[in-house]
């Protein structure tokens, strides 16, 4: 049973640190394809190319902060969930979706690009996959989160452990430091915790 003066909030602080990965490319490479000249383009994608690792690994950490949250508040005592954007919206799988098949296929595209530029062999990690695979069953299971009224109403993917509670106090103290320093990648630390691959 739910009290009033229990709550959660939806978001501990991981969106003031993240993007649409879909937009930041899309900019992004509109600014190297405006040089006609591979050489330019080549100079440009070096430069790019540290900041575009940053937004990829900022991108895959927003996911698992999301999985590791819902986990973290799922198992403690039920509460109301504060500040959904997206309580009572209407769902469409196929919108909701969008934006996690693209960071899912992006992989592949930095891949070619950073051997194409650079010559470089990007390392595609298979915990970044796994990862946006198991977010992908998450919010197809709570249909983009738009009737999560309470902790008890999140739904996680049966691939996902149940960690013990001192292993919640590790998944917990991991998510404040990612929101306090913006440095969410960082809690692939504990996603061991949740997952074993």
């Amino acid at each position: 049973m739910t009290t009033e003066n229990k709550s959660v909030l939806f978001d501990p602080g991981f969106a003031q640190y993240t993007s649409i990965l879909s937009l930041n490319t899309e900019y992004i490479y509109a600014s190297i394809n405006q040089f006609k000249n591979f050489g330019q383009k080549k100079m440009k994608f070096k430069m790019i190319y540290p900041q575009l690792i940053n937004i990829v690994d900022n991108n895959i950490g927003f996911y698992l902060g999301c999985l590791l949250w819902a986990i973290y508040i799922k198992n403690n005592e039920d509460a109301l969930i504060q500040n959904n954007p997206c309580l009572n919206g209407e769902y469409n799988e196929e919108e909701t979706l969008k934006e996690i098949d693209y960071s899912i296929k992006y992989f592949e595209q930095l891949k070619k690009d950073a051997k194409y530029y650079l010559n470089l062999d990007y390392k595609i990690n298979p915990d970044y996959i796994k990862t946006l695979e198991i977010y992908k069953e998450f919010i197809t299971l709570n249909q983009g989160f738009v009737n999560t009224k309470t902790t008890s109403d999140i739904i996680i993917p049966k691939v996902l452990k149940t960690p013990e509670q001192q292993d919640l106090e590790k998944i917990y103290n991991s998510i404040q430091t990612a929101v306090k320093t913006g440095e969410l990648v960082k809690m692939f630390e504990v996603y061991n915790l949740i997952y074993e691959g």
